[in-house]
């Protein structure tokens, strides 16, 4: 087993705004503290699987998400594995059926779409 991390790459849209960096700084002092140590485990881990990530999403092709609880909310990092690497596109949070944002479903899949057609790009997640 290697001992290398699994890379995580985050959307940057056509505008230069890192999306993933920005919903990461507006969670508390406590849900970025649990988000880094989430994102940290996971990166160490070679098989992804649930309940810490979901492969496939319903109505949508190639997206799925990880996910971890922190200050008793469901957290989402929506994105896709290809090549060895997470990439995450959208961040949100969840309960029950309900994503918020609304349309984080819709938008990750879009930029999915964007970063596969060189309309977006990304930068690694440094921890």
């Amino acid at each position: 087993m290697s001992d290398a991390l699994k890379p995580v790459h985050c959307y940057v849209s056509p505008a230069g705004n890192d999306k993933i960096s920005d919903w990461y700084g507006d969670l508390s002092a406590q849900g970025r503290s649990d988000a880094d140590e989430f994102i940290k485990n996971m990166r160490k881990t070679r098989d992804w699987k649930p309940p810490h990530y979901q492969p496939r999403l319903k109505g949508y092709v190639g997206i799925g998400e990880l996910r971890w609880i922190s200050e008793k909310k469901q957290h989402r990092l929506i994105g896709y594995l290809q090549g060895g690497a997470f990439f995450a596109v959208m961040g949100c949070t969840h309960k029950g059926n309900v994503y918020d944002p609304a349309d984080a479903l819709d938008q990750a899949d879009k930029r999915k779409t964007q970063i596969q057609n060189g309309k977006a790009i990304t930068v690694e997640y440094d921890l």
